[in-house]
Protein backbone atom coordinates (compact mmCIF):
# COMPACT_ATOMS: atom_id res chain seq x y z
CA UNK A 1 0.00 0.00 0.00
CA UNK A 2 0.97 3.52 -0.63
CA UNK A 3 2.77 5.26 2.26
CA UNK A 4 0.65 8.34 2.34
CA UNK A 5 -2.66 6.45 2.47
CA UNK A 6 -1.17 4.08 5.22
CA UNK A 7 -0.91 7.50 6.85
CA UNK A 8 -4.14 8.15 6.62
CA UNK A 9 -5.48 4.48 8.29
CA UNK A 10 -6.94 3.44 4.70
CA UNK A 11 -7.74 -0.16 4.53
CA UNK A 12 -8.35 -2.51 1.83
CA UNK A 13 -12.04 -4.06 2.71
CA UNK A 14 -11.91 -5.97 -0.97
CA UNK A 15 -10.25 -6.35 -3.82
CA UNK A 16 -11.08 -8.51 -6.87
CA UNK A 17 -10.27 -7.89 -10.68
CA UNK A 18 -11.38 -4.25 -11.75
CA UNK A 19 -13.15 -3.85 -8.13
CA UNK A 20 -11.77 -2.46 -4.62
CA UNK A 21 -13.29 -1.25 -1.69
CA UNK A 22 -11.26 0.81 0.54
CA UNK A 23 -12.14 2.24 4.03
CA UNK A 24 -11.40 4.62 6.12
CA UNK A 25 -12.32 5.52 9.34
CA UNK A 26 -14.20 8.90 10.55
CA UNK A 27 -11.90 10.73 12.50
CA UNK A 28 -11.45 14.41 13.46
CA UNK A 29 -8.47 15.07 11.61
CA UNK A 30 -10.50 14.39 8.67
CA UNK A 31 -12.76 16.85 9.36
CA UNK A 32 -13.66 20.26 8.42
CA UNK A 33 -15.50 23.13 9.95
CA UNK A 34 -19.26 22.15 10.94
CA UNK A 35 -18.33 18.23 11.85
CA UNK A 36 -18.65 17.14 8.62
CA UNK A 37 -15.47 15.20 6.17
CA UNK A 38 -13.59 17.32 4.46
CA UNK A 39 -13.72 17.23 0.37
CA UNK A 40 -9.85 16.42 0.20
CA UNK A 41 -10.33 13.29 2.21
CA UNK A 42 -13.00 12.04 0.30
CA UNK A 43 -11.54 12.83 -3.02
CA UNK A 44 -8.19 11.33 -1.78
CA UNK A 45 -10.22 7.65 -0.46
CA UNK A 46 -12.32 7.80 -4.02
CA UNK A 47 -9.23 8.22 -5.99
CA UNK A 48 -7.15 5.44 -4.05
CA UNK A 49 -9.98 2.95 -4.72
CA UNK A 50 -10.05 4.01 -8.46
CA UNK A 51 -6.30 2.84 -8.63
CA UNK A 52 -6.70 0.17 -6.25
CA UNK A 53 -9.19 -1.56 -9.35
CA UNK A 54 -7.34 -0.04 -11.92
CA UNK A 55 -4.23 -2.13 -10.40
CA UNK A 56 -5.90 -5.57 -9.74
CA UNK A 57 -7.33 -4.91 -13.44
CA UNK A 58 -4.24 -5.24 -15.31
CA UNK A 59 -1.57 -6.67 -13.36
CA UNK A 60 2.04 -5.92 -13.50
CA UNK A 61 1.64 -2.35 -14.05
CA UNK A 62 1.41 0.55 -12.16
CA UNK A 63 -1.30 3.95 -12.48
CA UNK A 64 -1.46 7.18 -12.49
CA UNK A 65 -4.39 9.25 -12.14
CA UNK A 66 -5.23 11.25 -15.35
CA UNK A 67 -8.58 12.62 -14.24
CA UNK A 68 -11.28 12.61 -11.28
CA UNK A 69 -14.48 14.53 -11.38
CA UNK A 70 -16.28 14.21 -7.85
CA UNK A 71 -19.58 15.15 -7.16
CA UNK A 72 -20.76 15.79 -3.60
CA UNK A 73 -24.33 14.21 -3.02
CA UNK A 74 -24.53 14.56 0.98
CA UNK A 75 -22.17 15.77 3.83
CA UNK A 76 -20.01 12.83 5.57
CA UNK A 77 -20.91 12.90 9.47
CA UNK A 78 -20.32 9.38 10.39
CA UNK A 79 -18.12 6.21 9.64
CA UNK A 80 -16.48 4.15 8.69
CA UNK A 81 -16.22 5.64 4.99
CA UNK A 82 -15.76 2.98 2.29
CA UNK A 83 -14.98 3.99 -1.68
CA UNK A 84 -16.18 1.42 -4.19
CA UNK A 85 -14.13 1.33 -7.70
CA UNK A 86 -14.74 -0.47 -10.68
CA UNK A 87 -13.35 -0.34 -13.86
CA UNK A 88 -15.80 -0.03 -16.43
CA UNK A 89 -13.65 0.03 -19.49
CA UNK A 90 -9.96 -0.69 -19.72
CA UNK A 91 -7.74 -0.38 -23.08
CA UNK A 92 -4.20 -0.52 -23.61
CA UNK A 93 -2.74 2.68 -21.79
CA UNK A 94 -5.96 3.91 -20.01
CA UNK A 95 -8.56 2.44 -17.47
CA UNK A 96 -12.57 4.22 -17.03
CA UNK A 97 -13.88 3.92 -13.20
CA UNK A 98 -16.48 4.35 -11.64
CA UNK A 99 -16.25 4.93 -8.03
CA UNK A 100 -19.40 5.49 -5.19
CA UNK A 101 -18.71 6.78 -1.87
CA UNK A 102 -20.77 5.71 0.86
CA UNK A 103 -20.86 6.72 4.99
CA UNK A 104 -21.22 4.93 8.07
CA UNK A 105 -24.84 3.95 7.52
CA UNK A 106 -24.62 2.87 3.83
CA UNK A 107 -25.70 6.32 2.25
CA UNK A 108 -24.22 7.52 -1.31
CA UNK A 109 -22.06 10.77 0.10
CA UNK A 110 -20.22 10.87 -3.42
CA UNK A 111 -19.90 9.72 -6.76
CA UNK A 112 -16.42 9.81 -9.09
CA UNK A 113 -15.52 8.88 -12.53
CA UNK A 114 -11.92 8.75 -12.65
CA UNK A 115 -9.40 8.41 -15.65
CA UNK A 116 -6.46 5.93 -14.86
CA UNK A 117 -3.06 5.91 -17.32
CA UNK A 118 -1.25 2.56 -16.67
CA UNK A 119 2.74 2.63 -16.38
CA UNK A 120 5.25 -0.19 -16.63
CA UNK A 121 6.39 -0.98 -13.06
CA UNK A 122 10.23 -0.37 -14.56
Amino acid sequence: MDPFLKLLGVKVERIEPGNCTLCLDFREELTRFGGTMNGGAIATLMDAAGGCAVLSYKLGHNEVTVDLNVSYVKPVSEGPVRASAKVIRGGRTLAFVDIELRDGKGDLCATCKGTYMYLDWT
